[in-house]
């Protein structure tokens, strides 16, 4: 019996903490004068970036995450009170950033959640928003093996997550006969069990999981280590 978890990446897997700290680097006096909170000014830019990309998507106009990322900032910022957010975040200071949230850093535990999965006979996969160069970069420069053609991107389908499409190519390209989803945001997770995974959430990026709106998980654990162990004890002896 093949049994397979496919991963998001970009927030389970790696951290935003690159792009907090280059926003911090570059324009931090300019925010702290404005009252703005590095990290809070980075989560809100994923999640508005989120649901342009969805939004996008569903209206036929797919276009790629990072270049939503590049062109919704000024309009973040002025949603956050700068007046005048041309002056806060410069053409020259946007390239900076994007370039250091392209050197994302793994999550803690990462390495050793997916030596847990290979040993436990779990096929590992990933399922991102991202471009698939992108994300082999992000696992070869933190050591850990992860085969190009495991890397299943929401552009080679044309449609963003969470539409099913995605997940569904996602499965089909695993072809397991077990289907395990893991992510740290919940939506994803929602939106993977809709198309039917089961379901794995690690509250790590989040904090909370909001079943009130998303659901019930499968399976919600603190960290990755978690994760991985939880994912054999649960679906290792089926």
């Amino acid at each position: 019996m093949v049994k397979a978890v496919v991963f998001d990446v970009v927030g389970t897997c790696f951290t935003y903490d690159n792009g907090r700290d280059a926003l911090k680097t570059r324009l931090g006096p300019k925010l702290e004068k404005a009252g703005i909170s590095p990290q809070l000014l980075m989560y809100s830019w994923i999640t508005s970036t989120e649901r342009d990309y969805t939004y996008l998507s569903l209206i036929h106009q797919y276009k790629q995450f990072i270049e939503i990322m590049r062109h919704s900032f000024t309009r973040l910022l002025y949603q956050a009170g700068v007046p005048d957010p041309e002056s806060v975040c410069s053409e020259e200071d946007m390239k900076f950033i994007l370039a250091e949230y392209k050197e994302l850093r793994p999550r803690e535990g990462l390495a050793e959640m997916m030596d847990i999965l290979r040993k436990g006979g779990f096929e590992v996969y990933c399922c991102t928003d991202a471009n698939v160069d992108r994300v082999k970069g992000y696992f070869d420069r933190a050591g850990i093996e992860m085969p190009t053609e495991r890397i299943l991107s929401a552009d080679e389908v044309g449609v963003g997550k969470p539409e099913a499409a995605v997940y569904k190519f996602a499965m089909e390209k695993a072809d397991a006969d077990v289907n395990i989803f893991a992510a740290s945001h919940a939506w994803d997770v929602a939106a993977a069990r809709s198309a039917g995974y089961e379901t794995a959430y690690c509250t790590a990026y989040e904090g909370y999981p909001c079943e009130m709106l998303y659901g019930k998980m499968d399976l919600v654990v603190p960290d990755l280590v978690s994760l991985g162990n939880g994912i054999v004890e649960k679906w290792g002896g089926k």
